[in-house]
């Protein structure tokens, strides 16, 4: 009789727990998997997903399930983040249930397995991918096979920890099941993920996939990609948006237009969104994405200093970014960087050269930086792990304790990272605008952003209501200062001459830019309406002028300290918006106000 298997994974430390929704958010399409074979073999299953709960609540669940469907394996997936409540829980069920095999896996696992071995001698470690070895080790702990036939596991004997033989890594993608997506499905969910390949050629230093991928790349067939996207779809149909998580979904141009055209084919209207890295990178390919409903992409950037990137072994060079942003220009895909601050190498220069160039992709296409920008963190595994344990800041044995992940600053101080953060987002982070320190460094942005606020997708955008208040006031101030003016009564023009007006305007302003008689509603709260026309239609002297009044409306407020945009910004506006994530005293610096 196949085993009764509980599949979990436990609560991440609590500085995600902000980041995560259950609910609607990122689901673990490993467990999905993982779930999927293990079923297909024939076991009984269960599944418990606790990223957000206590670790008390976690080990109670656990020893619940276990007691209530009689388990007898059980299965815990394990990231860095997540291994202190797993060890709660390891703990707990070999006190109360002795009997019951525990099987570990995941990439913390894979790396750090001998000292978890050490540790918990009774425990089975998993190592790299893990379908097949799964379903070969319950068949083996049933049938009472030697583990040490089990390619792909390590496991302690006879007072030392056994490595059986490497498992090659699935060749086939398309041989294995659909992941069983509905296990993370609520009514509300019209968010679902898709896992088109796996692997990574490359070695980044702050990453450890290469222990796991070993510099591989498997893709699953376009045809198997957009059957799981249908089989969503037509179980889910309230999805509405698909994330693509491919460490490298740019890896093959020719593979991501087979899935495009295959969207296409078959009238699939979901919208998608993925990351990848700035090269290989084809205008054909990018305008499959569009044409597939592709709104958003990630690229990986980390830094805007070249021997930063040379160090951390990234294989980009900046004008391989400015490329890429240059091919999305002109698309509705909006595009995203994603920055690390703290690499080896990092210093003030470094910052403000990352600070510059980011400016000028944004001046090539307009885009957000927020949540984007993380500071570097230490992950076992990795090439800046062993360089963090070689200057003398952490010990093995530090992953066997409670400690949160700490922060990379063998170079840098806490707060160097608070300033150079506070730095990058008052340079970069559109919301900082609204901040004095955050006007100043990006004055000279104001035309891009508000180009990218009214110009491309007016409506959708976040925080769309704070930037038309600002612009609504600007523009009201202007007017009231006489430095926007009216040719004739307004109320005389009916509202559906607004465009008419507009175009004429255009020709009619003069030299100076200052009398626009572009404003024809009587109710001030439809200037946004112009102001998306006028961006839309590249009308330059309106959007001149607008950000003429926005500028100068700006300025006044900061110089006169009148408050105007207290009931403006968006709340979190003068915060740094960084997850403070390192367990040190200096945590309560990336707490502070800067407004």
């Amino acid at each position: 009789m196949a085993s009764r298997f509980l599949l979990a994974t436990c609560t991440l430390a609590p500085k995600w727990h902000p980041t995560i929704n259950v609910e609607n958010g990122h689901y673990p399409l490993g467990m999905a998997s993982l779930y999927a074979v293990v079923e297909q073999a024939g076991h009984q299953a269960d599944l418990l997903y606790m990223v957000t709960d206590p670790i008390e609540v976690c080990v109670a669940r656990v020893l619940d399930t276990i007691r209530e469907k009689d388990i007898q394996v059980l299965g815990l997936s394990v990231i860095t983040d997540g291994r202190v409540a797993t060890y709660r829980v390891i703990e707990a069920v070999r006190e109360e249930f002795p009997h019951v095999r525990v099987i570990l896996g995941g990439i913390h696992v894979t790396v750090m397995h001998e000292q978890i071995l050490t540790q918990y001698p009774h425990v089975v470690a998993v190592r790299g991918e893990g379908e097949l070895t799964l379903v070969d080790l319950l068949d083996a702990m049933e049938t009472g096979r030697d583990l040490a036939e089990v390619q792909g596991i390590a496991f302690w004997r006879d007072g030392k920890v056994v490595r059986t033989a490497e498992r090659p890594q699935i060749a086939d993608m398309d041989s294995l099941p659909m992941p069983r997506h509905d296990l993370f499905f609520t009514p509300n969910r019209v968010y679902a993920q898709l896992l088109t390949s796996r692997g990574c050629p490359f070695a980044c230093s702050f990453c450890v996939l290469d222990s796991i991928s070993l510099r591989k790349i498997r893709a699953h067939s376009a045809m198997r990609v957009v059957d799981e996207i249908e089989m969503v779809l037509t179980n889910h149909p309230q999805v509405q948006v698909f994330h693509v998580y491919d460490d490298q979904f740019f890896a093959d141009n020719k593979r991501v237009i087979e899935i495009c055209d295959e969207i296409v084919r078959r009238g699939i209207k979901t919208k998608f969104i993925c990351q990848g890295r700035v090269k290989p990178l084809s205008r054909e390919m990018v305008l499959a994405l569009e044409r597939a409903g592709f709104l958003y992409v990630t690229l990986g950037l980390e830094s805007g200093a070249q021997e930063v990137l040379k160090r951390c072994n990234k294989k980009i060079h900046l004008k391989d970014v400015e490329r890429a942003m240059g091919l999305f220009a002109g698309t509705s895909i909006e595009v995203s960087v994603l920055l690390i601050i703290g690499l080896p190498g990092e210093d003030e220069n470094t910052i403000q050269e990352t600070i510059d160039f980011c400016q000028t992709l944004q001046k090539i296409k307009y885009h957000v930086y927020d949540m984007r920008i993380q500071d570097l963190f230490v992950y076992p595994g990795t090439e800046i792990y062993h360089n963090y344990r070689d200057a003398g800041k952490i010990t093995d044995e530090f992953w066997l304790g409670d400690e949160d992940c700490p922060r990379f600053d063998a170079f840098l101080s806490s707060d160097d990272f608070y300033n150079f953060r506070k730095r990058m987002l008052d340079a970069m982070c559109i919301y900082r605008i609204f901040t004095e320190d955050g006007f100043k460094a990006q004055r000279d942005m104001i035309p891009h952003f508000l180009h990218y606020y009214y110009g491309l997708n007016p409506g959708v955008l976040r925080y769309r209501d704070h930037f038309d208040a600002l612009i609504l006031n600007a523009i009201n101030h202007a007017i009231e200062n006489k430095r926007l003016e009216f040719m004739g009564d307004p109320r005389q023009i009916a509202p559906g001459h607004a465009f008419v007006t507009l175009s004429v305007a255009r020709q009619l302003g003069n030299d100076a830019g200052k009398v626009l008689n572009l404003l024809p509603f009587p109710d001030g709260l439809q200037i946004p309406i112009l102001v998306n026309y006028a961006y839309a239609n590249r009308f330059g002297l309106l959007t001149d002028a607008f950000t003429e009044a926005v500028t100068t409306y700006l300025e006044e407020a900061f110089a006169t300290g009148d408050g105007r945009l207290n009931h403006v910004a968006p709340h979190h506006a003068t915060e740094l918006m960084a997850l403070n994530f390192a367990p040190t005293p200096a945590v309560a610096a990336h707490q502070r106000l800067v407004g």
